[in-house]
């Protein structure tokens, strides 16, 4: 019993790693259609044993045409609905298991306020927070989600010779392991020039104009998206939430949000000789603070000294982002088996974590040494197609990053997330000739790598083929009932060899009816027999013969049923 049992445990494993996705060269329904298989044949295997200590069951007529098809029908019904519900559940369960957790961990508030936050679909809570997430199990997808197209496409080299920054927002305050909005300077809602240009401050470098469009968030998160460096939009308004996060004006219909953007993106990297030599000089004390817990400030602050060393400031900083980049490992996926502050156990224990975490260690380490600093959320990377002079950016290439304040350039994009993890150093160009995706079709493209949409597509095809057979088998057995009981009402129990009642037994049943203790439908005659007190050896003695008969094998005899009729007879007359 014991091998039937891990057989069983083995093929749920199997199933549900197909479900999740491996091998990722099957085709996901293929993968589908296999975890149901597995598991079916894992649940006969175990109910087995259980079948074997069963009595067998007889049937008094052959088995049809009709039976086997309703055997057929139901088996595929059955395994539609389990193709249906398997590659359904494991994300609401998913779901469902965060929550469970987060209630579990009734202390922990944060953890149960952000457990809907995910990656690739950049969002705050209610008070414009972003906490960092205690454990990861991100899954990013390839729907396209921003597109940025050159206004001149000699602005292409250029900016294809570096790693391209999309930004969305960023948040300067740090407390309590969440990120959120820090004012700053006062703000609010700030208006077109007459050129119909929001101006949002002057930096040094060549601008880039681009038209940026995308889709709207449902919650109205519409944030401001261009390449890092933002100085003006064309837009009527903004509202300022924080100098890095300024919301759109709201637009009617589906068709999205489309601007024109002018930036001037900057990274330590590119930085010319003798600019940024200094931080700013008089910070608000927000852009400097670490973490409220005194003894992982100093831990950051001792870790800053020696991942920085000595030299120029931009050195200290490219020092830091070197570290981070070289001593952790890049992943979507983080157990934080201690339960630590996030940012504690990224550091110092599990050293492994996603984009965020990597971008909050560069953005307080470099406050260490005293410079401003700040986490940015957007997009990195991209595919650009020299045709249309248009950038894609993805959900998979969703990004985050550390931006630091110098003197004399403003906010510089410092990336402590290993350049492996973003694609490389550069943006990928399309081959010559391909097509992008038309910006129009955003909600129409297809999420072809995304573990949701092959769930979603196997889940589709297991509810259309559960109706196809489900529907059949529910009829079919409808009609087997009412067929059944239409016959059972017609001829009533069958006899030994006649097709007839007995007289026997039909005299038994109506006189145990007379005297008030009718026999039940479908109960056996032996187990009522048993309940007689009154009948004396009658009951035994006609049980006996009936089931001799019935089901052994004898001879029916005509004496001995005619003596029990007339006995049935008088027992009735008694009663």
């Amino acid at each position: 019993m014991m091998w039937r049992f891990l057989g069983f445990l083995i093929s749920t494993a199997l199933a549900y790693a197909l479900l999740r996705g491996w091998p990722e060269a099957m085709p996901p329904v293929v993968r589908a259609c296999v975890a149901v298989l597995v598991l079916v044949a894992g649940i006969g295997l175990w109910v087995r044993q259980v079948w074997r200590g069963l009595p067998a069951a007889r049937v008094r007529r052959g088995v049809g045409v009709m039976d086997y098809v309703a055997v057929v029908v139901a088996v595929l019904a059955m395994e539609s609905g389990f193709l249906w519900f398997l590659t359904a559940a494991p994300d609401p369960l998913a779901d469902a298991a965060v929550e469970v957790r987060a209630w579990l961990r009734s202390g922990d508030e944060e953890e149960r306020r952000t457990s809907g936050l995910r990656q690739g679909n950049w969002l705050w809570d209610n008070e414009t927070r972003r906490p960092l997430p205690k454990r990861t199990n991100f899954k990013p997808g390839n729907r396209p989600e921003v597109f940025v197209r050159l206004r001149d496409g000699g602005d292409a080299a250029e900016l294809l010779a570096r790693q391209v920054y999309v930004g969305a927002f960023a948040l300067g305050r740090y407390r309590q392991a969440a990120w959120q909005a820090f004012p700053g300077p006062p703000g609010g809602r700030l208006l077109a020039n007459e050129a119909g240009f929001v101006e949002l401050g002057e930096r040094p470098g060549r601008a880039i104009v681009h038209q940026v469009f995308h889709g709207g968030q449902d919650a109205g998160q519409n944030s401001l998206i261009g390449l890092q460096g933002v100085v003006m939009v064309r837009v009527p308004e903004l509202l300022r939430l924080d100098s890095g996060l300024h919301l759109l004006p709201p637009v009617s219909g589906a068709a999205g949000f489309d601007y024109l953007v002018s930036s001037k993106p900057m990274r330590l990297e590119d930085l010319p000789a003798g600019m940024g030599t200094a931080p700013w000089p008089d910070p608000p004390d927000a852009l400097l603070d670490l973490p409220e817990r005194r003894d992982l400030a100093d831990r950051i602050r001792e870790l800053a000294v020696v991942a920085a060393g000595e030299g120029p400031l931009v050195d200290r900083l490219l020092g830091l982002q070197n570290h981070l980049r070289t001593t952790l490992r890049y992943s979507l996926e983080t157990t934080n088996e201690r339960d630590l502050d996030p940012l504690e156990n990224f550091l110092f224990y599990e050293q492994r974590g996603h984009c965020e975490l990597f971008a909050t260690a560069g953005a307080l380490l470099a406050r260490a040494i005293g410079v401003p600093a700040r986490v940015a959320y957007g997009w990195a990377g991209g595919t650009y197609f020299e045709s249309s002079r248009l950038l894609v950016f993805r959900a998979r290439e969703a990004h985050a990053w550390t931006e630091v304040w110098l003197d004399g350039v403003g906010w510089v994009v410092m990336d402590p997330t290993p350049p492996s993890a973003i694609g490389g150093e550069l943006a990928e160009v399309a081959p010559p000739g391909a097509l992008p995706p038309g910006a129009d079709g955003i909600e129409d493209f297809p999420d072809d790598e995304s573990a949701e949409g092959e769930a979603a597509g196997a889940g589709a095809i297991g509810r259309v083929l559960t109706l196809v057979f489900g529907v059949p088998a529910v009829l079919l057995g409808l009609w087997r009932g009412m067929r059944a009981r239409r016959r059972a009402g017609v001829a009533g129990p069958r006899g030994p060899e006649d097709g007839r009642t007995p007289d026997y037994l039909r005299v038994w049943r109506r006189a145990c009816a007379g005297r008030g203790v009718p026999i039940p439908p479908g109960m056996p005659l032996r187990r009522h027999a048993k309940a007689l007190n009154d009948s004396g050896r009658l009951a035994e003695r006609l049980v006996g013969y009936h089931y001799r008969v019935r089901y052994e094998g004898d001879p029916a005899d005509a004496r001995v049923e005619r003596a029990l009729v007339a006995e049935i007879r008088r027992w009735e007359r008694e009663g």
